[in-house]
């Protein structure tokens, strides 16, 4: 193992660590996916989906997703999640899906399926977050240096 900087995340471990994170945060989407009430507005695992997909969603936009599913495993899961969610929701007493909440689902699905197909592809260095574009314009680790009429 070694170190190729002095940030956090510039290390063998911990690219190590953060691919096993990736990992599982995918491995529990897709089980989540795939659960016979997690479409369900009152069950706890709707809300587990959503709230570990954000979790992916704030680790991308940090250029931290070293790893995820193969997209071919992970689309298919999502047409009949919503076909479960539309035949839940059109139960006799509820007014069907409501739209802006399938709208908003679907979109979360996409971007899902965009974070997997970036993160199976690409170079080694771009998977392992040796190279990230978002990664360089936004160095957590690195401090501030304080202007001074030297480095204006």
């Amino acid at each position: 193992m070694g170190a190729w900087g002095n940030g956090n995340l510039e290390s063998d471990g911990t690219q190590d660590t953060l691919a096993n994170i990736c990992e599982e945060l995918f491995a529990r989407v897709m089980a989540l996916l795939q659960h016979p009430r997690a479409h369900e507005y009152d069950d706890e695992e709707i809300d587990e989906l959503f709230v570990r997909i954000e979790m992916i969603f704030a680790l991308h936009a940090r250029g931290m997703i070293t790893s995820g599913p193969n997209p071919e495993l992970l689309e298919p899961l999502f047409a009949p999640y919503l076909a479960r969610y539309a035949e839940y929701n059109a139960k006799p007493g509820s007014h069907g899906p409501p739209e802006e909440r399938t709208r908003v689902i679907e979109g979360t699905f996409r971007q899902l399926l965009q974070i997997a197909k970036g993160a199976t592809g690409g170079s080694f260095a771009h998977r392992v977050g040796l190279i990230s574009d978002k990664m360089e314009s936004s160095q957590p680790n690195e401090p501030e240096t304080p202007a001074t009429e030297e480095n204006r």
